[in-house]
């Protein structure tokens, strides 16, 4: 029974890293959005914001790229699955390699959650307009409510 899960799951795996490939490799990112505010480098106009610029525009291109993107998704899922695999794993396994997987599977899915949140919510902001400030406090105000409702769980019982 686990044998066919785990040749399911490595199935799928290859049917989506297929179609990541197929779908990267069609070009339909070949759009551009105009309403997005571009950053300013905030410097004077010499030489010295050239370098600045420089590693700025690199870093953005291989945030921009899908590949990088995908391949970054790709080794934290597959980080996820090894830590899950240890945390599942039978008497092979150290008995404190297994305690110690748990804690870190909700670490890490915690981490996965508020940056996704707090990253969202300051680029959806960003997108429309509003200053870094603004969109950073949109973030904080997304996490600190996430916060609240968190509390308020734990004093009713629910978690």
């Amino acid at each position: 029974m686990a044998q066919t899960g785990l040749f399911l799951g490595f199935v799928l795996g290859v049917a989506l890293l297929a179609l990541t490939v197929f779908l990267t490799g069609r070009g339909w990112r070949q759009y551009s959005v105009t309403s997005v505010p571009t950053p300013t480098g905030g410097g004077s106009s010499g030489n010295a914001g050239e370098s600045e610029r420089g590693s700025g525009t690199a870093a953005r291109r291989w945030a921009d790229d899908p590949t990088v993107l995908s391949l970054v998704f790709l080794l934290a899922a597959l980080g996820f699955g090894a830590v899950a695999v240890l945390f599942v794993g039978g008497s092979t396994i150290p008995e404190g390699v297994s305690d110690a997987a748990g804690p870190v599977l909700v670490a890490g899915t915690l981490t996965v959650v508020v940056t996704y949140l707090f990253y969202g919510t300051y680029h959806a902001a960003r997108g429309r307009g509003l200053e870094r400030s603004q969109a950073a406090l949109l973030g904080s105000w997304v996490l600190g409510l996430l916060f609240v409702v968190g509390v308020a769980l734990r004093l009713v019982g629910l978690l």
